[in-house]
């Protein structure tokens, strides 16, 4: 009981524009109950709407883990991360983030579809696929083929957002203050290197390459 007179309470700030208070109640509300699907579902619909679409997809995924069952919640854990990863999907101008998004969705959407044919799994699916075509480089540099992106950099002539992300991290690994992992769509400052607090031009540029 005690749960849900927070949460609505958080819903009914949301709703009246008190975007912080809403943003702390629902904060609060995820640390107290991170294993409640509804606290998560609702978090998710609270941070779409506030652009922080990566914690809307954390949170969306969450309650999809915790409610395995109930396919809205994957189906719009599976949107978000479309949005996430670059798709647009909700009328957004959001820029892309991270394209692993794209791979948990689809790894989602396939098992919907294993069980029952969905048209909108099937629809997402679809625009998933065409999106990964079109940004092939940055699946590249997530697998680990840095000299195929930068030969291929080199050659192209109009470069998608994705595309200059990859630029933008290929040139923080050349800095020689940057690590590369793996299966990530990003960079790791080196351990033995100071975080820099201060928002300079350079702290700035780099800030925004890391979508922080």
């Amino acid at each position: 009981m005690q749960i849900a007179k927070a949460m609505q309470q958080a819903i009914e700030q949301a709703e009246s524009g008190q975007n912080d208070s809403a943003a702390e109640q629902f904060n609060s509300l995820l640390l107290k109950y991170p294993e409640d699907a509804q606290v998560q579902y609702n978090a998710g619909i609270f941070f779409s709407q506030s652009g922080e679409h990566i914690k809307a997809a954390d949170c969306f995924l969450k309650a999809a883990e915790l409610m395995p069952t109930d396919i809205n919640f994957k189906l719009r854990g599976c949107l978000e991360c479309f949005q996430v990863g670059g798709g647009q999907v909700m009328n957004s101008d959001f820029l892309a983030y991270d394209i692993g998004y794209l791979v948990k969705a689809e790894t989602i959407l396939k098992q919907i579809l294993e069980t029952q044919e969905h048209a909108e799994a099937r629809d997402l699916l679809n625009r998933i696929n065409q999106h990964s075509l079109k940004n092939r480089l940055a699946f590249r540099f997530m697998d680990g083929d840095l000299d195929y992106c930068r030969q291929t950099l080199a050659r192209k002539k109009e470069l998608t957002n994705l595309d200059q992300r990859v630029m933008g991290f290929l040139n923080l690994l050349d800095s020689g203050e940057y690590l590369f992992k793996k299966g990530h769509f990003t960079v790791i400052l080196k351990d033995d290197l100071p975080q820099g607090n201060k928002q300079g031009f350079l702290e700035r540029i780099r800030n925004m390459v890391l979508g922080k």
